[in-house]
């Protein structure tokens, strides 16, 4: 993002998934073996060369930001969770690195090279156990040992004549108050507005820099004790919710890496050799190793925050998406809260039979102990449309008794009343 340029973040982001995971084709693109790499940061690395220290000073004044800012998400139990697994994939780095989950619904991961770590709430709606979880990370502290930033840093610089530490000012001033409340902040903004070149040294790696940060995650999450087959599955399942979100819209599904504007591995490509790594990885360690995903950890981690994962899901209105979400989720078992997110995306969709399909959902919901109390007030209103009348206000009610404080709480009333 050059400074004073108006960029699409979503067009920034959207070739593959930003950081976590970009894509492109070419018979170049041979794969990397995981068991031979290594790092080139040293531990306890500090930086000496003068344009590096920019680098890291830039980093260092985002960091306090969005430390202090209104991004971060709200749960300090999944914070430390997050900084546990980083800490199982870095070893005796633990130390250098610092994790912070922020509020952004788009499926990314960023790490920085003073060691700071951004993970979206958009990837943690995506994961099935903690091993995927931890080969996205993974796949992030790949570009961290490897000092990808440092490159594409001294690149960015050369080809847009961009200062190498920009400080933040009053003409750029909108990014950082942002942080403190503005409407539209995300952890870009702030980083524009410190420097607007350290946004492309993070988010647009080369080839050959995702290629290696792949091969080092799948590394780093076999060497901590996971399948390294979950980064496999995690762009497999990328892949499908992609189709799903291109179905929904009534489009053909394109691999946008295969542009020929993209500088990276195709995804097709890029499942593949994952897949490969894996395999590769799994025959050649004679330890004895035993894998173990952690599947009732991570799904104990994120339970405090599903219904709000769902809900900032939904409203990006990705009716493809979210529907391969939400039943891709329930493959371990319907619930209430996946059934009454289910009919709000029929709900909003709102295409020829959606409504009785939404109708359908949230009377699934309602038979749900964990049913939300949303679902009894979607339900109610289903059933006042189709002229279930003592019903549906029995359903309100019920809502009303479980949210007796709610902002609509009035407007429940009134529609009892009528």
């Amino acid at each position: 993002m050059m400074a004073r340029q108006q960029w699409s973040r979503r067009a920034v982001l959207g070739g593959a998934c930003a950081c976590a995971f970009h894509a492109r084709a070419g018979a170049a693109d041979a794969r990397i073996h995981p068991a031979a790499m290594t790092a080139l940061a040293p531990v306890g690395f500090r930086p000496t060369e003068r344009d590096e220290r920019g680098m890291w000073q830039s980093c260092e004044r985002l960091e306090e930001e969005i430390a202090g800012s209104n991004l971060l998400l709200p749960s300090p139990a999944f914070q430390r969770y997050a900084k546990q697994v980083v800490d199982r994939l870095v070893g005796d780095r633990a130390g250098e690195t610092r994790v912070y989950v922020v509020h952004d619904p788009d499926f990314n991961a960023s790490m920085f090279p003073t060691g700071m770590m951004l993970v979206n709430t958009g990837l943690l709606a995506r994961m099935r156990d903690e091993a995927q979880f931890a080969s996205i990370l993974g796949h992030e502290c790949g570009h961290y040992l490897r000092r990808h930033s440092l490159s594409r840093w001294r690149d960015t610089k050369a080809k847009t004549g961009v200062m190498a530490f920009v400080q933040a000012g009053a003409s750029v001033g909108a990014g950082i108050t942002a942080g403190a409340g503005g409407a539209g902040a995300n952890w870009m903004d702030l980083a524009n507005a410190i420097n607007a070149s350290l946004v492309l040294s993070i988010l647009s790696y080369s080839r050959e820099h995702e290629r290696e940060a792949d091969a080092y995650g799948v590394k780093l999450i076999e060497e901590a004790g996971y399948p390294p087959e979950a980064a496999a599955m995690v762009w497999e399942q990328l892949i499908a919710e992609r189709k799903a979100s291109a179905a929904g819209r009534r489009k053909k599904y394109r691999d946008r890496s295969l542009s020929a504007l993209s500088t990276h591995p195709a995804s097709a490509l890029r499942l593949a050799d994952l897949s490969v790594s894996g395999r590769e990885l799994r025959d050649i360690v004679v330890t004895g190793r035993r894998y173990d995903a952690q599947k009732a950890r991570w799904d104990a981690a994120v339970a405090p925050l599903r219904a709000d994962l769902l809900a900032e899901q939904v409203r990006l209105n990705d009716p493809g998406a979210s529907l391969y979400l939400v039943h891709a989720m329930a493959a371990d078992g319907w619930t209430g809260l996946l059934r009454y997110n289910e009919g709000e995306v029929y709900r909003l969709r709102d295409e020829a039979g959606d409504a009785q399909r939404a109708a359908t959902s949230y009377a699934a919901a309602i038979g749900h102990a964990d049913a939300p109390a949303e679902a009894w007030r979607a339900h109610g209103y289903a059933l006042l449309k189709q002229g279930r009348g003592e019903e549906g206000k029995a359903a309100l009610g019920r809502y009303l008794a479980e949210r007796p404080g709610a902002n609509d709480a009035g407007m429940i009333r009134f529609s009892i009343n009528q």
